[in-house]
């Protein structure tokens, strides 16, 4: 294997791989735009826009699910350009849908490929000697690159509807495909590798847990995140400070990414994850109602520093157990269940009295997550002491 195709664990390598990161999650993360667009493009109901989001989401997760059965087989390079390629062909075949059922079934295709992608690039920071940093490289890029498109994407909208978000994400796959160099073609954990190792019994129960752990938590995160934007137009908010701090909010998922990839070691996982907890609970209590445009930025930034933070510890502890590399894709398809689930699950809880049913179910789900999170970090740091001596807190 030739050097630039091999994984060097390298921050130049980790920052390329990060890039592509971001075209997996796109959607799921665009998602207030995309409900808000399809009604008011297309007239849609709350609950027909929030089933097209849940089937974008649901196709992410299958092609993740799938993809956890031949990522180990494939050469990383060529399997990542067509999915890419893929995912770029049908967000343009997306504008020329209107009706339901077509664009609902052509957002499944779309997330088949983006969970394909998706798969690859988790398998490879996954791979990484350090996952907490690689995958706080990873949520860093996503909150830049997603912060710029919150930014454009309302004045795109505006003259585009909501086909801009999709020239948005089909653009986005093109460019990254100029990372594919730097790409390597496999990971550390080879189908050799994966024979002669065994997964540590003591460790499987644990990760079956983090893998429920990591569903709940993107199940609370993304079925208020699928209507916070809907919320601040209640609470009397105009559209173009409703996008800005959306905007503004990923700039704060940034800082909650350099924040993991950089004080693991110092702090451990247990501190953030409380932080994450309470901070989270605060916003769904404050965003309530009526609120200022302030109490939305800061909401919408808290919320998104935090998630983010969390996520990238979560995904670390799955890396530090997982023996075969399977279990942080499986992880990767569980949270894309959950966001997929969330925004339909809230729709459902929508009453008269407005949103605050999600936000109570949310926080239910937050705290149930995020404590199963907090003995998994506890129970793995002995685990992990005992086999070698180490610590993961």
């Amino acid at each position: 294997m030739s050097k630039n195709s091999a994984l060097d664990h390298s921050i130049l390598q980790t920052t390329l791989i990060s890039v592509i990161y971001v075209v997996g999650p796109a959607a799921v993360i665009l998602m207030p735009l995309i409900v808000g667009g399809l009604i008011d493009s297309f007239n849609f109901s709350e609950q027909q826009a929030g089933a097209v989001a849940t089937a974008e989401g649901l196709g992410m997760v299958c092609g993740l699910l799938i993809a956890s059965t031949w990522v180990r087989k494939v050469t990383w390079r060529r399997a990542l350009f067509a999915a890419l390629l893929a995912y770029a062909a049908l967000n343009l075949l997306s504008t020329t849908m209107q009706g339901h059922t077509p664009l609902m079934l052509l957002r499944l295709c779309t997330g088949l490929a983006g969970g394909s992608v998706f798969a690859i690039v988790v398998a490879a920071l996954g791979d990484n000697r350090e996952p907490d940093r690689a995958f706080g490289i990873a949520q860093a890029m996503q909150g830049l690159l997603m912060g710029v498109m919150f930014v454009y994407a309302p004045p795109l909208m505006g003259k585009l509807g909501v086909f801009g978000v999709f020239y948005m994400m089909a653009g986005l796959a093109v460019l990254t495909m100029l990372c594919l160099t730097r790409f390597p073609n496999q990971g550390v954990i080879t189908l050799e590798h994966q024979a002669s190792t065994s997964n540590h019994a003591s460790a499987t129960p644990l990760l079956y847990l983090g893998l429920f752990g990591g569903f709940v938590y993107y199940l609370a995160v993304f079925g208020f995140w699928g209507f916070i934007e809907r919320m601040g137009q209640q609470a009397g908010l105009d559209p173009q400070t409703i996008g800005n701090a959306l905007g503004v909010s990923q700039i704060a998922a940034i800082i909650g990414a350099l924040l993991a990839a950089v004080a693991a070691q110092r702090f451990g996982r247990t501190l953030p994850i409380l932080l994450a907890l309470i901070g989270q609970l605060w916003v769904l209590w404050t965003l309530v109602g009526q609120f200022s445009s302030f109490s939305f930025y800061a909401g919408a930034c808290i919320y998104q520093g935090l998630y983010v933070m969390a996520t990238s510890y979560q995904l670390g502890v799955i890396a530090t157990l997982d023996n075969q590399g399977k279990f942080i894709v499986l992880m990767t398809a569980l949270q894309g269940f959950g966001a997929s689930l969330g925004p339909s699950i809230a729709a459902a809880l929508l009453s008269s009295s407005g949103y605050t049913a999600i936000n109570t179910a949310a926080a239910a789900a937050v705290v149930v997550s995020l404590g199963i999170f907090l003995l998994l970090v506890a129970f793995s740091n002995r685990l992990v002491r005992t086999q070698s001596g180490t610590t993961l807190t």
